[in-house]
């Protein structure tokens, strides 16, 4: 018996005719496996190796970014999404205190060895053609307080404390017309 492809569409890397739909063009990801500690406070930090860099094909591509991290620390926690230096998906500002951030307001609690899963996703235009970095980055509230990634706060080597992984992945493609 002979096999057989099939498929629906194929979509060529220049992208596709006006009318002719869209597709995905490039697919980029990062992961993340060591750990990460800042203890600076009211600041946002970049979270070392997790950020991925793309560049778009064409100033019409979009970008769909997908994140997970985990997260621990000693007070509230805040995470935002990053482009180059843009914080992205972010809450609108109000003129006030509260911190704009993609989620937040995180807060461990009690239990020191457990992290606090966060994931999402963002559809991004970046009207460019130039490389463009995708980035996460954290942020713990007051002085004297920590903020970790893929680790819980309390690093015991015990059997109930685990260890985790984060990734960052991007998708150009090309928006059908």
């Amino acid at each position: 018996m002979a096999s057989q492809l099939r498929v629906d569409k194929i979509v060529p890397v220049d992208g596709v005719p006006t009318g002719g739909g869209g597709g995905i063009i490039q697919v980029k990801s990062t992961t993340k496996t060591d750990t990460f500690t800042t203890s600076t406070s009211d600041a946002f930090v970049d979270i070392t190796g997790l950020s991925v860099t793309i560049t778009p094909k064409f100033n019409t591509s979009k970008i769909l970014i997908f994140y997970d991290t985990q997260l621990s620390g000693t007070e509230l926690m805040f995470i935002q999404l990053v482009r180059d230096s843009t914080a992205i998906k972010v809450g609108d500002s109000d003129g006030a205190n509260r911190v704009e951030c993609t989620a937040g307001g995180f807060l461990q609690e009690s239990n020191q060895d457990k992290c606090v899963p966060f994931s999402g996703t963002f559809l991004d235009s970046p009207a460019t053609t130039s490389a463009t970095t995708y980035k996460l980055q954290g942020r713990v509230y007051g002085t004297s307080q920590n903020f970790k990634v893929n680790t819980p706060n309390n690093d015991s080597n015990a059997s109930y404390t685990g260890r985790a992984c984060s990734t960052i992945t991007v998708a150009s493609f090309l928006a059908e017309t």
